[in-house]
Formats: structure tokens, C-alpha cells, sequence
């Protein structure tokens, strides 16, 4: 007989598996060290001064497993129910991936914008602090697909003020990979103890 441990580990993998197989479009949060959102907190290798921030509007971000395909849907300033950002904003990338072995390093590094990842460069529409919004989708290679739903990407807006970003948010797919694998494994451990009585 197998030990409990490889029975659930098996059980895991294929309910992660089936997850993947059937789950078409994974929704993200925005996240980092200084809180949930885009915040001047979460901003690397130290926060800005400041107080602007934003998150998700509309649809909020989302990724097709099947196309490949990421959708973002944010907004910053009181118009979007964020605070008003120092300055007007001069760009918006995505970054990564970041080196690290787990999501409080992906939170804490840093890396360069992939080629064609950038979001805009002076739209006057989406530049004035208080009333921000993008909606843009990117495509991602299957190894970027995997970076992404790892964690190693983030949101950054920068500003007249803070030209290496002002506010900033990990991409943190929702439920987080640890939290399904453990949820799957509880539900594994339930059916093995179920089968025992």
C-alpha cells in the first residue's frame, strides 16, 4: 500500500490537473508586501513617498489558459476609487519575470518590461492622476504563462514625480497555487479518513 502522503500528493496533482484542463480563465488579485491594490507600498527596491493609489476596475485581470491571452482592467485616483497620484502618468508596463524561488520574492525584486508589454506610453487619456484607467490585453509564450500564474509578474505606474514607478501590484492568481494544493490536499485527507471508518 502506498503511504498517505504519496496518496495525496497523487490525488493533488490530478485535481490540479483536471483544474487546469477545464479552467478557461484564472482571475487575479493585485498584491505586495505593503498591501493589496497598486500602492506606492508595494513599490521596489524601497516604497515612494506618497500617498496615490489604485486596483482593478470593471473586469479586473484576468488570464485565458486556452488563448493565452491577459486581460487588465485597472484604474487609479479618486475617480476610480483609489487616492490621486502625485503627478501625471507617463507610463504603465508589466514587469517580470522576477527572479526568486516564492511570492514574497517575487514581491520584493525586480525586473525589466518584456519586450511588448508595455501598456501605453503618453495617452493623454489615461495620464491625469486622479481619473487613470487602462484596459489592454497582452499575450503571453507558454513559459511566461507559467511565470504568470507563478507569480513573477507585477503592474507598475509611473509618474512625473516617481519615473521608476509610484504605484505597483503583483499579479497573484486567485486561489493562490499553494492555497488550491492545500485545499485539494484537505479534501484528499477527508476521503482517506472517510474510507478508514
Amino acid at each position: 500500500m502506498k503511504p498517505i502522503s504519496t496518496f495525496l500528493t497523487s490525488i493533488a496533482l490530478l485535481s490540479l490537473t483536471s483544474l487546469n484542463a477545464s479552467a478557461a480563465i484564472i482571475s487575479f488579485d493585485l498584491q505586495g508586501l505593503g498591501g493589496n491594490g497598486l500602492l506606492g507600498t508595494n513599490e521596489r527596491p524601497t516604497a515612494i513617498s506618497g500617498s496615490g493609489s489604485g486596483g482593478e476596475i470593471g473586469a479586473g485581470v484576468t488570464f485565458d489558459t486556452d488563448t493565452s491571452i491577459l486581460t487588465i482592467n485597472i484604474g487609479w485616483g479618486s475617480a476610480n476609487g483609489g487616492t490621486d497620484l502625485s503627478s501625471s502618468v507617463t507610463n504603465a508596463h508589466i514587469h517580470g519575470p522576477v527572479a526568486g524561488s516564492s511570492l514574497t520574492d517575487y514581491m520584493t525584486g525586480t525586473a525589466g518590461v518584456p519586450s511588448g508589454f508595455g501598456i501605453f506610453t503618453s495617452v493623454p487619456a489615461v495620464t491625469s492622476p486622479s481619473a487613470g484607467a487602462i484596459s489592454v490585453t497582452r499575450t503571453f509564450t507558454a513559459t511566461q504563462a507559467a511565470q504568470l500564474l507563478n507569480g513573477q509578474f507585477y503592474l507598475n505606474v509611473h509618474t512625473v514625480t516617481n519615473g521608476g514607478g509610484e504605484i505597483r501590484g503583483n499579479l497573484v492568481a486567485i486561489p493562490e497555487p499553494s492555497s488550491l494544493l492545500l485545499a485539494v490536499a484537505a479534501a484528499g485527507l477527508t476521503l482517506v479518513r472517510r474510507k478508514r471508518e
